[in-house]
Order: C-alpha cells, then sequence, then structure tokens
C-alpha cells in the first residue's frame, strides 16, 4: 500500500507576526526549528521510499531532520511551494481584511473563485500539485513517502486525492509540524487515514487559527 505522509512546515518567523508570506523564503522561527526536530521522534517508526519537499526554506529545513534521520535525501521540488498570494505578501491579515474587503471575503468564503492580485488560483495550485502527485505516483506504487509542504498544498493534495471540488478548500485545518496521511486502496482511490495529528508538538505547538492563511 502507499502511504503519503504530509506535513506541514514548522513555524515561520512571518506565522509568528500572522503575515500572508506566500512564496517569500521567509525562515523557521525558533519554535518551528522545534517543531522539526519533534517530527524525527514521531516519524521514527516509519521508513520512507521517497522524501520531497517544497524548496521554501521553511518546508526544506522541516524535511531535513527526519530525512538526516533516515539517512536519506530531500528531493526538492517548486511544484510544492505555497500559493503565490500576490499582492498580499508581507502583509498582516488586518490588513488584507481592512483594505480588501471584498477580495478578502471571497477568499475566505469561496476561495476557488479567487484569483490573487498577481498571484496564483487555487486552479493554479491545483495543476502543479496534480502533476507532481502523477510523478510520486509513478515512481512510487508502494511505501511511505513524506512530502512537507505549505498549508494552502495541503488542502489542495487532500482534495483532489479525494476527488472533491476545491469549493471545500477551508474544510480542513493543517497546525504548523502537523502530520496527515493519505493511504492508497487497492482500487487505486484514496482515504484519509489521519488529519493534522500534533501529539508529538505538546508544549510546542502553535495554533494555526491566529495565522494569515
Amino acid at each position: 500500500m502507499l502511504k503519503l505522509f504530509l506535513v506541514r512546515h514548522g513555524e515561520s518567523a512571518w506565522n509568528q507576526q500572522h503575515l500572508y508570506t506566500g512564496q517569500q523564503d521567509v525562515p523557521l522561527s525558533e519554535l518551528g526549528r522545534a517543531q522539526a526536530a519533534r517530527l524525527v521522534g514521531a516519524l521514527a517508526h516509519v521508513t520512507f521510499v521517497g522524501i520531497y519537499a517544497s524548496p521554501l526554506q521553511r518546508a526544506y529545513a522541516t524535511a531535513a531532520p527526519v530525512a538526516e534521520s533516515k539517512q536519506q535525501a530531500v528531493t526538492p521540488d517548486a511544484r510544492l511551494a505555497e500559493i503565490h498570494h500576490g499582492a498580499w505578501e508581507g502583509k498582516p491579515a488586518a490588513v488584507i481584511r481592512e483594505r480588501h474587503a471584498q477580495e478578502y471575503l471571497a477568499w475566505r468564503t469561496q476561495p476557488h473563485t479567487v484569483q490573487m492580485p498577481d498571484g496564483e488560483s487555487l486552479l493554479d495550485v491545483s495543476r502543479r500539485v496534480q502533476s507532481f502527485l502523477r510523478d510520486v505516483l509513478a515512481a512510487h506504487p508502494d511505501g511511505n513517502v513524506l512530502i512537507v509542504t505549505h498549508d494552502a498544498v495541503l488542502r489542495v493534495i487532500v482534495l483532489r486525492a479525494l476527488e472533491m471540488g476545491l469549493e471545500y478548500f477551508w474544510c480542513w485545518r493543517f497546525d504548523n509540524a502537523s502530520v496527515s496521511v493519505l493511504e492508497r486502496m487497492d482500487d487505486g482511490k484514496f482515504r484519509l487515514a489521519a488529519l493534522n495529528d500534533a501529539h508529538h508538538l505538546e508544549g510546542a505547538f502553535t495554533s494555526c487559527e491566529s495565522q494569515a492563511l
């Protein structure tokens, strides 16, 4: 059986400040580095046939300690980069809510209809996610695969794997350094085996509720 272990990167410096990050290459915070270290123990029992990460440093640096513990390499893949928030990047959620009220409301209620100003739409993200998944499934018909990426990308991966529409984008929650698992069944379809597991982060947990998403 093929299992996809989906991990959101640890807390970043901009997560702390409630800023839209998108494709800005922001490092992990001190807590984020601690969360990445916690993942090593949480995944110690799992043998991976492949480890993939967004090339943005907050994701790559989250994957690196796990890969090092397994004596494996991390394969960076640009298709796993966060959604490009365009003109919103670097701005606090409170500012976006005030200055771009209509667009922000649409993003929070009808995300599949939104084209980020000077950025991407969810359909853009979906196209690159589906391309990545096709390649991963071809390379790894069985075994466990670790994928370390970002909030929006994780949401789209789960939706597409479960054959759900992008309008359900906000149905999931992915906290920093949480682990979710998708299993491919004998008929080729996926089922969700774990969602947003953060038990390994006791004392080092960051809630996504206050972040700019």
